[in-house]
């Protein structure tokens, strides 16, 4: 079975534009009740379409013709995902998104907004990830590390689209604005009646990947918008989901764990993260797992003591937030909880 978890923070930014999904039962109908369904938003410009995005999106691909005919094959082959079936899933990923971003153009609610879109399809056998914009969906395994490449307008396919659509590419955005070269909404950039969907400046259509399951192999997925890749590479990512998976059982505190040492290394963004365990994902380290949890203890009775005699010398007033980080960080580190370098 899998296990996941999953965190957001609004970090710096002044409104929070992401959103999520995540269904360990993507549905009730054969053959969907073995799978499951994940997917982060990354809105930008607003928070609109990130939420249509979030409620609406696995609706639209469970419509698709193609994933009509794939659940007739598969009920019929007893749910075995076949070389034809997976073509059906691709194509039907790739429709329901270009379906889902026709229909919400007719929103009165989207403005301006778009967003970028991560999603997973885990099946007792595959990964089926399809991926919009610069969210990024990362595969860890013991012998290897698997990520989606993000859409820029610089790299070269997107930029041949966009100037085959009347745009250019200056300071490494469409006509010097948007940073992303696919997303769902962002209509001004999909206004030239005489394009399809996916040859606009902006195109809607998801690239699709197909990852055949390892049981052996396979530690975690995850599943994030750029906030944390901004800081962080897939590998590094991977590294620390992994020291963090031996000491916590609950999956949304690894998360938390990411997501603050995203925040330390300067990620200014909004943060969503979604991870997905398999099962040889690494298991918690009993001695590891006290080990931290006595060290934040000292941690924090080492806090609670200066704010208590910070306040008893009538030095700061809690309510007033006038405590200075640094003194307290100094205090921690003069009792050897944390590194000096």
């Amino acid at each position: 079975g899998i296990r996941y978890g999953m965190s957001s923070m609004q970090g710096w930014r002044i409104c929070m534009e992401d959103s999520h999904i995540a269904e360990a039962i993507m549905s009730q109908s054969s053959p969907y009740k073995d799978w499951s369904f994940f997917a982060v938003f990354d809105g930008h410009a607003g928070h609109h379409i990130a939420n249509r995005a979030s409620s609406q999106l696995l609706d639209h691909l469970i419509a698709s013709e193609e994933f009509n005919d794939m659940t007739k094959a598969l009920q019929e082959n007893n749910g075995v995902l076949t070389e034809n079936t997976l073509k059906l899933l691709e194509t039907g990923i790739k429709k329901g998104f270009l379906s889902f971003d026709e229909i919400s153009k007719t929103s009165n609610d989207i403005n301006k907004s778009g967003c970028t879109a991560a999603c997973a399809i885990v099946t007792p056998t595959h990964i089926v990830i399809g991926n919009l914009g610069d969210s990024r969906a990362v595969v860890a395994g013991k012998t290897d590390i698997f990520g989606t490449e993000d859409h820029k307008p610089y790299l070269e396919k997107e930029r041949k689209r966009i100037e085959d659509a009347g745009g250019s590419v200056m300071i490494q955005r469409i006509n010097g604005s948007l940073a992303v070269s696919r997303a769902f909404g962002d209509y001004e950039y999909k206004d030239d009646p005489r394009l399809p969907a996916d040859q606009q400046l902006v195109s809607p259509e998801p690239d699709v990947y197909i990852r055949e399951r390892n049981i052996e192999n396979d530690e975690f997925m995850v599943v994030a918008c750029d906030g944390i890749y901004d800081v962080m590479t897939n590998e590094e990512l991977a590294e620390f989901v992994r020291d963090r998976l031996v000491v916590h059982s609950d999956l949304r505190e690894v998360c938390d764990d990411v997501l603050d040492e995203c925040l330390v290394k300067g990620s200014r963004d909004n943060m969503t993260m979604v991870v997905v365990c398999f099962p040889s994902a690494p298991a918690v380290n009993v001695h590891r797992k006290e080990a931290e949890e006595e060290w934040v203890n000292r941690v924090k009775a080492v806090i609670n003591q200066f704010l208590d005699e910070a306040e008893a010398a009538d030095n700061f007033k809690k309510d007033e937030d006038m405590v200075s980080l640094k003194s307290i960080m100094d205090k921690v580190t003069a009792n050897g909880l944390l590194p000096t370098d």
